[in-house]
């Protein structure tokens, strides 16, 4: 309606205008709006993206809100269930907070700590220096770390070792936050350690041993306290130095470069080495050392314990000319003994030799008197000496004893009937009893019980003027297989006081020099009967009582025996004739001794030349050839060891060789027949064995029969064999023997084919190989009638032997074995 007043108006131009500037203004406005709805739109548009940024941005906040929770989560299990001890606490020490595993090692509960000061926790004695050492420093320096002590709830004392740091937070008051760990297990081993290693270095202080370290040169790296006291130098003279250099010269040296490489082996050892100290004086150290490893075990030196053993080798030196000097005297006693033992026994060779001879001539009744005191004067001389050689032997170890069986009680009634003619002279009554239990075989040595219990009877007469001597066998204790014997040799003699019973059994003792001229004696009876009962394994006591008698206790234990144990019979009788035509060379320098070898020798048969000494023999062997040998072993120019080594090396391996000695001390058997004799017989001999030995050796038999060249017959012994060393090896098992016979008769039988072959091949080196092998089984089978034959077969010389000597020994040995091999088969053992 305006507009159509306005249209009305008259003037045309002021209309025009008017309605230009209104469209002007139309467009204006119609541009504000376009440009207003283009603004709205962009704003829409931005707001669009801000609400879109806004979207993501919450989800963003809602992810890290999360991630946070589980991060939180994460740190909150590490603090409540972590095994590293934390807590926090303010710039005073007061606890703000704890982790569940500090209150587990320390006792107290998450209340129980909070809001107390760690200074409360702490030794009583570190309290003082708390705030110095440990707040001061962390609140100046941010961080501390170090080793708490602290004391738990119920007394006991942990150690922690503790890295802490300072927190500064915008909006909160400073803090400190601890991370801890318990090291108390670790730490108390440590100091165990340390009071183990304080410990032992205090004993080696105190105990002087030198305690030394040294790298792979040897240069000295520590020296403690007593190894500077040792060596005079101070630890600073020491460091960095050599040890040989310093310590060490000749042999020494060497020593201990040696030692060095074992250490670099890894090797421990301990030697002796002489060394000098700072002064200059001879020492000796005794050197425990061993390889030293650092802790990557590296081999980075060696460390040395050293023991000053200076005044021990100063002491074992004198001992070891101490011992020079008891072995001088041992070797001045021994040669003594040999001396006297030769000397004294070449006239008694001559003494019994000769009463025996004249024995076998008529004799009126005061020539038989004569001849009877010689001979019981010669043997009462023979015990007195036998006596001192066997006290050598056992003082020196050299006695053997035998394990064969006996009848004890037939030693007592053999002993009692020898003394019997003493307790007679003596109009003393002489008994035994033995009790039934006694076992009627027992093992041992029947020769040495039968000394001993001889000796004690002989005592017992010899000092008992009236009266009687008994002689009492009982066992006391009866086992399956031993019985536990109890000698007991009463008299009713002089006695002895106390006094001497304590001295009884030391050697050539005697009560008083009275008892020596009244009843003579050299007072090693009981002294060696004690050595010797103690060497059998049993004990030796003695009760007695001034001017009522004695009583001697033996006991001894006993194995028990069986027939088979027994020994066989002695030597057989030998007739007259049995050395017929047999030569033998006599050496021997004594001419009395000569002429009773001679005299002997000659009612056999025997044909005997003689040498005055082993060179004069030599000299006669090499010119001709004997059966046999009788070789004395002391004599002038050349004895009879030297000269039987020169027989063997250079004239024959085979000739017998029997050392006729009066040399019967300890070793001198060894001695014979190292240098290759075949037997030994000492003098005074015993005459039916010094023949019995000559015919075994010669070949001889029981009859007199010996093997000659072109003999056609070859008698073989009754006796061929026996099984008992087999039974004696096997302790009587029969099944070991069986066997062993089974084996002689399969084998036996190649070893006459290989023999027989050999020789028929002239292959001495098989002949020698096979005599070898079969030796052992003569021996275990007692074939002695091939012995002698087998071992010439065995040491063979082709320039020696003779073709005809060796087919007869080859038919001998073919012969006996032949017939061993016949016999046993029929033999009920090889049949079982």
């Amino acid at each position: 309606m305006y507009y159509k007043t306005r249209y009305q108006y008259p003037q045309q131009k002021t209309f025009k205008l008017e309605n230009q500037s209104l469209e002007q203004q139309l467009i204006q406005e119609r541009n504000a709006r376009q440009t207003a709805e283009e603004l709205l739109k962009k704003k829409a548009e931005e707001n669009d993206m801000l609400r879109k940024e806004l979207d993501d941005a919450k989800k963003n906040v809602a992810i890290n809100i999360e991630q946070i929770s589980l991060s939180e989560k994460r740190y909150r299990d590490l603090f409540n269930f972590g095994q590293a001890l934390i807590c926090t606490h303010d710039l005073q020490g007061i606890v703000l907070t704890v982790n569940p595993a500090i209150c587990k090692v320390l006792g107290y509960s998450e209340k129980e700590l909070v809001g107390r000061n760690l200074k409360e926790l702490i030794p009583q004695r570190a309290k003082a220096d708390f705030e110095t050492n440990y707040l001061d420093v962390i609140n100046a320096e941010g961080v501390a770390k170090g080793l708490f002590t602290i004391i738990t709830k119920s007394g006991n004392k942990v150690y922690l070792l503790y890295q802490n740091y300072k927190v500064d937070e915008p909006g909160t008051d400073p803090y400190i936050i601890g991370f801890s760990q318990d090291i108390t297990d670790r730490k108390k081993a440590e100091e165990a350690l340390s009071r183990s290693e304080e410990k032992y270095r205090s004993i080696i202080e105190n105990m002087n041993l030198g305690l030394l370290e040294v790298d792979i040169d040897e240069r000295i790296l520590y020296a403690n306290y007593s190894f500077c006291q040792m060596s005079g130098y101070t630890q600073q003279e020491l460091r960095g130095k050599i040890t040989t250099d310093i310590f060490m010269q000749g042999d020494s040296v060497d020593k201990v470069h040696e030692k060095a490489k074992l250490r670099l082996a890894g090797i421990s050892d301990t030697y002796e080495v002489e060394v000098k100290n700072k002064m200059g004086e001879s020492k000796w150290w005794l050197i425990s050392g061993a390889p030293r490893f650092n802790e990557y075990d590296k081999l980075v030196g060696s460390i040395g314990i050293h023991l000053d053993i200076t005044e021990q080798k100063v002491l074992e030196h004198k001992l070891m000319e101490a011992k020079l000097e008891a072995e001088q005297s041992a070797r001045a006693k021994e040669l003594f003994l040999t001396n006297m033992s030769h000397e004294i026994r070449t006239p008694m060779n001559a003494i019994t030799g000769m009463g025996r001879q004249l024995q076998r001539t008529p004799l009126n009744g005061q020539q038989q008197f004569y001849l009877d005191t010689i001979n019981d004067a010669s043997a009462n001389l023979l015990v007195i000496i036998n006596d001192i050689l066997d006290l050598s032997k056992i003082e020196s170890g050299k006695i053997i004893l035998e394990n064969t069986g006996f009848s004890l009680k037939d030693i007592i009634e053999k002993c009692v009937f020898i003394m019997r003619h003493k307790a007679e002279e003596r109009e003393l009554s002489l008994s035994a009893k033995t009790g039934a239990e006694l076992a009627p075989i027992l093992i041992g040595d029947p020769h040495r019980l039968t000394q001993v219990i001889n000796n004690l009877l002989s005592n017992a007469l010899k000092f008992t003027e009236k009266g009687s001597v008994t002689l009492e066998c009982t066992v006391s204790k009866d086992e399956a297989d031993r019985q536990v014997i109890r000698l007991i040799i009463s008299d009713t003699g002089v006695g002895m006081s106390k006094d001497f019973l304590k001295v009884l059994f030391n050697k050539f003792t005697q009560e008083d020099e009275d008892v020596v001229r009244k009843y003579g004696g050299t007072g090693l009876g009981m002294s060696i009967s004690k050595q010797l009962v103690e060497a059998m394994g049993g004990k030796i006591s003695v009760e007695s009582e001034k001017g009522i008698g004695t009583s001697v206790h033996i006991i001894i234990s006993l194995q028990k025996g069986m027939e088979k144990d027994l020994p066989k019979n002695g030597l057989p009788e030998v007739d007259e004739d049995v050395l017929r035509d047999v030569s033998i060379l006599l050496v021997e320098d004594n001419e009395t001794n000569r002429l009773v070898a001679n005299t002997v020798l000659a009612q056999y048969g025997a044909i005997v030349e003689e040498a005055v000494n082993g060179l004069e023999a030599v000299e006669m062997l090499r010119k001709k050839m004997y059966d046999l040998i009788l070789m004395d072993i002391r004599m002038p120019v050349m004895d009879g060891i030297e000269a039987t080594k020169i027989i063997r090396a250079e004239i024959s391996k085979t000739i017998p060789v029997v050392a006729l000695t009066a040399n019967v001390v300890k070793g001198e058997r060894e001695k014979c027949m190292n240098a290759g004799m075949n037997e030994f017989v000492s003098k005074p001999f015993n005459e039916d064995d010094l023949i019995q030995i000559i015919s075994k050796l010669t070949g001889r038999n029981k009859a007199g029969t010996s093997v000659k060249p072109g003999s056609e017959a070859m008698p073989v012994k009754e006796n061929l064999y026996d099984l008992d060393k087999l039974w004696d090896i096997s302790r009587g098992k029969q099944a070991f023997v069986e066997k062993m016979v089974h084996i002689f008769i399969n084998e036996t039988g190649n070893t006459i084919k290989d023999i027989r072959k050999a020789y028929e091949e002239n292959d001495i080196e098989k002949l020698r190989s096979v005599a070898h092998k079969i030796k052992p089984s003569l021996y275990n089978l007692n074939i002695n009638s091939i012995t002698a034959d087998i071992l010439k077969i065995e040491l063979l010389n082709t320039q020696e032997q003779t073709p005809g000597d060796l087919k007869i020994m080859i038919d001998k040995v073919e012969l006996v074995l032949q017939a061993v091999i016949d016999k046993m088969k029929l033999d009920p053992i090889a049949n079982t």
